[in-house]
């Protein structure tokens, strides 16, 4: 075997490998990715145990084959919380057909102060679509670490404290499959033009 022939295998073997370390990571890159992406949230709550503000099963029936936009909060919040609800409220409410009524799915961090009860009187100030669910702790925080929900109270006293968490609203689309966020402060225009992307899935 010449000198010559001997440099093209050794290129050729140096090249093949490369092309399969590549294959490989990008393999394992897509794995990573699926098994880190949030869970279809119907897949979610199938086994937890979570109400809405009327006390009915928070199940998939309750997503209504509608996109969903699903905020987690609590009603003490000072802005955070009224501002988002208030406005997904009115973006959503303004949109015309065929775009459908997004749901708006409060999901409280604070099932303590945020009853049923207090929950229902609290989402008569915004729009008809938004639905708020409750229920214990634990089963909460399942929903909640689905979508790597941060959220930590502050403050020593029994019943006056605030929490820190997660701003972002969390897209799914009509079959409760995630399709990104809209952040915090993010302008109506931009919200407007990712929930009229959202209803095309």
């Amino acid at each position: 075997m010449t000198l010559i022939n001997k440099k093209i295998i050794l290129i050729s073997t140096i090249i093949a490998s490369f092309v399969i370390i590549l294959i490989a990571t990008f393999i394992f890159a897509e794995h990573l990715s699926r098994e880190n992406s949030p869970k279809n949230i119907s897949d979610v709550i199938k086994n937890i145990n979570l109400v809405d503000q009327n006390g009915s099963q928070f199940d998939k029936e309750s997503l209504n084959e509608k996109p969903s936009l699903l905020f987690f909060g609590f009603t003490h919040c000072p802005e955070i919380c009224p501002t988002t609800l208030t406005q997904l409220s009115s973006v959503t409410e303004n949109l015309k057909p065929p775009i459908n009524l997004t749901n708006i799915i409060f999901v409280t961090l604070d099932p303590k102060r945020d009853t049923q009860d207090h929950l229902k009187d609290y989402i008569q100030y915004f729009n008809k679509n938004v639905i708020a669910i409750t229920g214990k702790i634990n089963e909460i925080k399942s929903l909640a670490d689905n979508w790597n929900v941060f959220f930590e109270t502050i403050g020593s006293s029994k019943d006056n404290y605030n929490l820190n968490h997660t701003a972002s609203v969390f897209m799914l689309d009509r079959k409760g499959v995630f399709r990104g966020t809209i952040a915090w402060g993010e302008n109506e225009k931009s919200i407007k033009k990712k929930i009229i992307n959202l209803n095309k899935y």
